[in-house]
């Protein structure tokens, strides 16, 4: 792809978040993005084939990001499990602020995964791969004695996401109700206090 293309590209992916942190998915238009990006409707067809595609990209591509510097710092984790597990909390509290205007639109494009196949196919891809990655790095700690025999990386791997998640919706529903940085405070205790948790019996 040439250079000219790419900005294009870039253009149109950074005017998409911007009219959607305005407008929310729904209602933001092709006129609009088109206007903030400095060119014409037939480049986002020719680019990404439709508006709800160069949404979902924008947004999943926004979410890539932010989580990239803590995907960055889980490598070697095993070497120091609190220090690096520190370190990625650290910087998704660093690059939070950026992100928090565009917490509604991602919460809106959750909820149109089940009817819009452009929305599926790009969070699912997303959801996916940070499933495996933490799964991934669950697994190592698991190996290196860290984490107690009876987690369930994968599984764990769910749990951990789906309250991130969770808390993303309480943030779009009620920004001042939580305090995020006391809520990513206790992910690294509470992993680490995994080490010495046993699973209670399992009753017949």
């Amino acid at each position: 792809m040439n250079d000219s293309r790419e900005r294009t590209r870039a253009k149109l992916l950074e005017a998409a978040l911007t009219v959607v942190g305005t407008s929310g998915v729904t209602g933001a238009t092709s006129r609009q993005i088109a206007t903030a990006a400095g060119t014409n409707l037939q480049a986002i067809t020719y680019h990404f084939g439709s508006k709800d595609e160069l949404v979902a990209q924008a947004l999943v591509g926004a979410v890539r990001a932010w989580v990239e510097p803590a995907r960055s710092a889980l490598h070697g984790l095993t070497d120091d499990p609190a220090g690096h597990l520190v370190r990625a909390v650290w910087e998704l509290q660093t690059t939070l602020a950026e992100v928090l205007p565009r917490v509604p639109a991602y919460i809106e494009a959750l909820a149109m995964v089940p009817r819009s196949e452009q929305f599926r196919d790009q969070i699912r891809s997303l959801l996916a791969e940070l499933r495996a990655e933490i799964a991934a790095a669950l697994t190592d700690l698991k190996a290196a004695g860290v984490l107690a025999d009876w987690i369930d990386p994968p599984a764990m791997a769910a749990l951990v996401l789906a309250a991130a998640d969770g808390t993303a919706i309480h943030l779009a529903l009620d920004p001042d109700g939580i305090d995020v940085d006391d809520v990513l405070g206790q992910v690294v205790p509470l992993l680490l206090a995994a080490s010495t948790l046993r699973p209670p019996h399992s009753t017949p």
